[in-house]
């Protein structure tokens, strides 16, 4: 009966997190607003199935590998690519559109498996933690999912074909085989550990980050008790097999990485384990950008940012602050746990599991706060473990069976009310959908519009309206010199309107007036109302409850950019003033 209810309660999970990645897929309506999808989706479209596997796996040959269709900057690995190549071959599906709507779904039943992993992740704990000073109780694992299955940025990543859904998933998936080892001890755990590090290392190579971890889980079980009398001797004795444990995950990783990314390395010779030179050569050209003195204009919006940036987007909007008082909370009573018990010689070994994960987890916070570049989907990988915490906590706050209904039911909504604003912006139409067809509406057919650099100029061609406009795009982010303002200032003359899609310049340029001095002054100038251009129109697409009636929303134009520009932007329509 317990199996039939479990089984029930996870089903239920898994459709809840179903429905919140899969709704609204076609958020753009075709418009491809999503920078880095659109380059994936057309580069997929642009490959070519190889005619032979020889061919596949020669970097120099292969026509799916992207360098050969003009990407010459490309800093991904090419599984996810070659999944979606062969799902949509499969599928017969030729357009960009269908090709997009395609990645998104596996985007989203990626991030599906991440929730069931998450639960097998705690049963594992529950079904080891055996000592009672330790059990995790049986509800933690349905409530580590659900809030996973309830965190924003997993919900919104699933909607965008990008890597980082497919980085996550395998990466995560390496870590419940490495824990799966350190429990059991079978060497198929090691193999599979290894196979999804392999396909992480193929999505992303910041994978390489879960290693520490990995190795950790699968070394410490053969050097244990870690006195030193026994220690040592222990050491001593398995060296020769803690060897031959690393070399076995070593090799199924590299054997994955081999056949699923090839054009990783220079050559197909799997004894050539020199990494392609053009491939380091873009990572070394990626990194470059990640400093001050940068004039790439993805990177402006890093500049003058507090190293806590990157933890309080996490915190209010990737994984919101109910769940993040949580997931805190569960670190707590574990590390409460692990400084009352660790003199228990019989429950060491399972609170060093705990006190690992928690070290590995402080440390990519700490690393990653750290970094010129602290993008909120950086730190998807530790949404997991925030969850699997934040599972613990729910188990330790619902205890009293007195006021457990009311507990629980306070829990899910406030759980539940972040997502459930946030998918508004997927119910109604994209911000720069309404703003082009108020454009098409209200802006005379042959008027010239001001757009800017970087960013997607409106409007966008909508299947109702047809009028013919003359678009020009200003060069923003260029050093403010005397060529570039004269550019400028000769656009402004001639303009009839000038609208800007996102606050991707303007809400980069203000904040580093001492990069822009004359760029942020005329910024501010113009959303203050002192220059000759007046605001007309503006497009909001804020999360809010206003579809279920709820007059409620949340201006989170302050947050991480990336987290605003694709899916939900504030749109700006200014008219020159005659």
């Amino acid at each position: 009966m317990n199996k039939v209810k479990n089984s029930t309660v996870l089903i239920l999970v898994l459709l809840i997190a179903s429905f919140f990645r899969l709704i609204g897929l076609n958020w753009d309506q075709g418009q491809f607003f999503h920078p880095d999808e659109r380059f994936l989706n057309m580069t997929i479209q642009e490959l070519q199935l190889p005619k032979n596997l020889l061919e596949y796996f020669d970097p120099q040959q292969s026509t799916l590998n992207p360098r050969h269709i003009g990407r010459n900057f490309y800093v991904y690995g090419n599984f996810p690519i070659t999944f979606s190549k062969l799902t949509n071959e499969f599928l017969n599906n030729k357009s960009l559109t269908a090709i997009t709507i395609t990645g998104r779904v596996l985007s989203a039943a990626a991030d599906l498996m991440v929730v069931l992993l998450i639960y097998l992740t705690v049963f594992l704990l529950e079904k080891n933690l055996k000592d009672k000073r330790l059990a995790i109780d049986p509800r933690s694992k349905f409530w580590a999912a659900l809030i996973y299955a309830l965190m924003v940025l997993p919900i919104q990543q699933s909607h965008f074909f990008t890597t980082d859904t497919f980085l996550n998933l395998f990466v995560f998936a390496s870590f419940y085989f490495s824990l799966k080892y350190f429990f059991e001890k079978k060497e198929l755990y090691i193999i599979s550990a290894g196979l999804f590090f392999g396909l992480a290392l193929a999505s992303k190579i910041t994978a390489i980050s879960i290693l520490p971890l990995n190795m950790s889980l699968l070394i410490l079980p053969d050097v244990w008790p870690l006195k030193k009398q026994l220690a040592k001797k222990k050491i001593i004795k398995n060296c020769q097999k803690i060897l031959l444990l690393v070399l076995l995950f070593v090799s199924t990783a590299y054997l994955v990485l081999r056949l699923t990314s090839p054009y990783m390395f220079q050559t197909a010779s799997l004894l050539d384990i020199n990494l392609n030179r053009e491939f380091l050569a873009d990572l070394t050209e990626l990194k470059s950008f990640s400093n001050d003195d940068t004039w790439y204009p993805p990177a402006i919006q890093w500049m003058n940012r507090s190293n806590f940036f990157g933890l309080k987007n996490l915190i209010v909007y990737g994984v919101g602050l109910i769940s993040s008082l949580l997931s805190i909370w569960g670190i707590a009573i574990i590390i409460k746990r692990i400084f009352s018990l660790f003199k228990k010689v019989n429950v060491q070994k399972y609170l060093l599991v705990l006190a690992l994960i928690i070290f590995w987890l402080g440390s990519f916070l700490i690393y990653y706060s750290q970094q010129f570049v602290q993008s909120i989907r950086y730190y998807l990988l530790i949404y997991p473990f925030l969850a699997i915490f934040a599972g613990i906590a729910c188990s330790v706050l619902l205890k009293n069976k007195k006021s457990r209904l009311k507990l629980t039911i306070a829990l899910l909504l406030s759980i539940a009310i972040w997502p459930l604003m946030f998918i508004s912006v997927y119910i109604k139409d994209h911000s720069r959908i309404q703003a082009s067809a108020w454009i098409y509406q209200h802006i005379p057919s042959g008027s010239i519009i001001l757009s800017e650099h970087w960013d997607d100029p409106l409007p966008v061609s909508l299947a109702t309206f047809n009028e013919p406009y003359q678009n020009y795009q200003l060069p923003v982010f260029n050093p403010d010199n005397q060529q570039k303002w004269a550019e400028i200032t000769a656009a402004l003359n001639r303009a009839d309107y000038y609208i800007l899609s996102s606050n991707r310049a303007w809400g980069s340029i203000i904040r580093v007036p001492e990069k822009y001095p004359q760029m942020s002054q005329f910024y501010q100038d113009l959303l203050a109302g002192r220059s000759n251009y007046k605001l007309i129109a503006q497009f909001n697409s804020f999360p809010s409850l206003e579809y279920l009636g709820i007059n409620f929303s949340i201006n989170d134009s302050w947050a991480d950019e990336p987290f605003t520009v694709y899916d939900h932007p504030q749109v700006l329509i200014f008219q020159k003033i005659q």
